[in-house]
Order: structure tokens, then sequence, then C-alpha cells
């Protein structure tokens, strides 16, 4: 029998889809970050709330607020493999990337990254944010599919070439975004598909893939969810993390020892890079999946352009930034290194770990950068990891 190993998968972008044919739920349904909400709807932060009643009118065409919160499921996204950044709703008629491995035909999904702008995301929302749902599902997923049909873009040499161009991929994402708006390009033009676009739709298309230096770190997302699987199903000792994320309340994980088991702990706040006046959530999204995989505030010395704004001072000696965080072989190096990166985690290695975020205000909006460690979870016995 073949043993698979970590390094063995290779993930590829391989098109998009709806979020109601990921999620088999025929009653009304959201999906939030992290593990499921402790509490009534009503004890959502602003930022929550506004999104999740405007997303909710937006996808059942419903102005009845309390029937609609009455009826509607809110579940966790990592439960059906989605990873959301943030704020992060996902309703049934939105977009998400599939990220697929041949070789275990694992699949992981994220909704599309909204760009610099005021976003779902961050909590803020307006006619024009839906118009533009509207517009990925109309527009951008025909047009997308079609190219997809003939293209799969494999993500590990794009994550090389990111990792040697100083990104961490989670707080920066802006080599990836364009070693693989470069790598979409060419078979985007030699289609014909932007000559079937009016003028508009085609500023419209460049602005969401092209113009947005974000673009890859919710497919690097949806790519975390394909080793959470592969994790999920192994049999060694090691009991890996299969889940983690926050949704503002508690912070949790998943791991294969714990099976569907959320554990779980207050979602701490995040401490900014600068100084912040003005109220911000505790910490919220799926994006801490970044880090599990190996990345993100595990590896931020790699991204010296984030060191000012995240209020990090790299170790002056090369051997002090190796993690305690043991982990199985990904085919990737950091440059200057000679040995492949290690990803995945143990619970118990949760407290080693550093966690890049953005904070967001109370009422929506981004702030600035934030970083908060893994001690919250030093309390924890080794019982209750499983293991």
């Amino acid at each position: 029998m073949c043993v698979i190993r970590a390094q063995d998968l290779a993930p590829q972008v391989v098109g998009v889809i709806l979020a109601k044919d990921v999620v088999p739920h025929e009653t009304p349904w959201l999906l939030h970050p992290g593990p499921p909400l402790p509490g009534p709807l009503e004890a959502l932060y602003p930022a929550q709330q506004k999104t999740l009643k405007a997303l909710m009118a937006w996808e059942y065409g419903s102005d009845d607020e309390s029937d609609l919160t009455q009826s509607v499921q809110l579940l966790p996204t990592q439960d059906f493999h989605v990873a959301a950044p943030l704020v992060g709703w996902v309703s049934p008629s939105m977009l998400l990337w599939v990220v697929e491995d041949p070789l275990t035909h694992f699949q992981g999904y994220a909704p599309l990254n909204e760009g610099s702008g005021p976003s779902l995301r961050m909590g803020e929302v307006s006619p024009a944010i839906l118009d533009r749902q509207d517009w990925l599902n109309q527009v951008f997923a025909p047009v997308l599919s079609e190219l997809f049909d003939d293209l799969d873009i494999a993500l590990w040499p794009i994550i090389q070439q990111a990792l040697y161009m100083g990104d961490e991929l989670h707080m920066r994402s802006v080599a990836a975004s364009l070693v693989f708006q470069n790598l979409l390009m060419r078979p985007f033009l030699a289609s014909g598909l932007l000559g079937t676009l009016n003028l508009t739709d085609q500023m419209l298309f460049f602005q969401v893939l092209w113009g947005n230096p974000m673009v890859f770190l919710n497919i690097f997302m949806a790519m975390t969810q394909i080793y959470f699987q592969y994790w999920a199903e192994q049999k060694a000792s090691a009991n890996r993390i299969t889940a983690i994320g926050a949704n503002g309340f508690t912070w949790g994980f998943k791991s294969q020892d714990g099976g569907d088991h959320w554990q779980r702990v207050s979602a701490p706040f995040a401490v900014p890079g600068r100084p912040i006046e003005s109220p911000f959530l505790p910490i919220v999204g799926d994006s801490f999946v970044c880090e599990v995989l190996g990345f993100g505030g595990r590896i931020l010395h790699n991204a010296p352009a984030l060191w000012q704004d995240m209020g990090y001072l790299p170790p002056k000696l090369q051997d002090r930034f190796r993690s305690d965080v043991g982990g199985e072989e990904l085919p990737v190096m950091l440059p200057g290194e000679e040995t492949w990166l290690l990803g995945g985690g143990r619970p118990r290695d949760l407290r080693h770990m550093t966690f890049d975020t953005a904070c967001v205000a109370i009422d929506g909006g981004f702030l600035g950068p934030g970083r908060v460690d893994g001690s919250l979870w030093d309390h924890i016995t080794r019982d209750e990891y499983y293991g």
C-alpha cells in the first residue's frame, strides 16, 4: 500500500462554485468563521449583525428581519471545508474558489477576496458591495468556469516563488497574487473571453482579479482545507489540528482525535502593530489556518515589508527564527534555508505559535494589522487535547 505524504499533495486551482453546491442543507443557512457561535444573534457585534442581516435579505429576499433570524441556520465554515477571512459570512449564492488535490481528490473552498476597499469581510455593507456579489454570479462566474475548463494552476510553485519575494502568505500575499495573476493573464487573453465582455465588465473583471493585491490569500486559505482533510484521515499518533478559527467570541480548533468536536477558549484581542484609538473586535476569521499550515506569523521574519506595521522586531540570530513547532515537510523552502518548511501542528503546539491578523472596528472597517500569540491555550490539559 502506497503511503501518501504531505509533500505528495499537489493542490491546484480548478475553478469556482456556488456555496449552495458545497453545503448540502435544504433549510436556509449561512456560514460563519470559527467554531459554532455561542449565543443569540442579538449578541453579535455591530459589524457582524449588519453584514449578516444584509446578506440574509440579499440571499432570501425578505424584509422580515425577525422571521429570517429565526429560520436561518448559522453553521461553521470549516465544517464544510470552507475557509473565510475575518467577519466572513458565506451565503448560498456566494461564489467560492475551488482548490483540489488530484491525488486525494480532496477539495477546499473560500470566498473570492474583495480587495482593499470596503468589503463584507471587514464588516461593511452597502448597495455597491451587494451589487458586486450579483455581478460575480452573473458575469464573473461563467467566464471563470469556461476559462478553467481547460486550465489548472498548481499552487506550490506560486508559493515557492512568493516566499523568495518576501511573502508570509497571510498579511502579505502580494507576490503570490502577482504570480497567480500573470499565470492567469495569458490563457485569459488567448481564450477570447475578454472580447465577450462589455467595457464596464472588463474593468470590473480586471479590478477583481488583476487589480487586487490580495487575490491569492483566499485561494491559499482554501488550499489549507485540503491538508486539514489529509491530516484528519491519517492514522498516525501526532493528533494534528484539522480546523482552526475564531468567531469574535470564541477561538477554537478541531483535531484528529477530537473528530467534529471544537475545543474552545474565549477569543482574545490582537495586539495591534500601531496604536489604535477606536474599539475593535476580538479576533475573528478562519485565516489562522495559514499559521497552522506553517505560514503567516510562523514565518513573519520572511516578510520584512510587514515588520514595521506589525510591530515586529526580528531576532538577531538566524537560529532564533526556528520554531518550536514540529510538523510535516512541505514542498517549499524559505530563502537561505536548506530544509523543507514544516507544516501542520498539534494542539500542544498552539502555545508556541504567533498568529497574524487584521484589527476590525466594532462597526466595521479595517483599522490595521495585529498579532496574537497562542499562550491562551497553555491551560488546556493533555486530556482536553484528545491525546
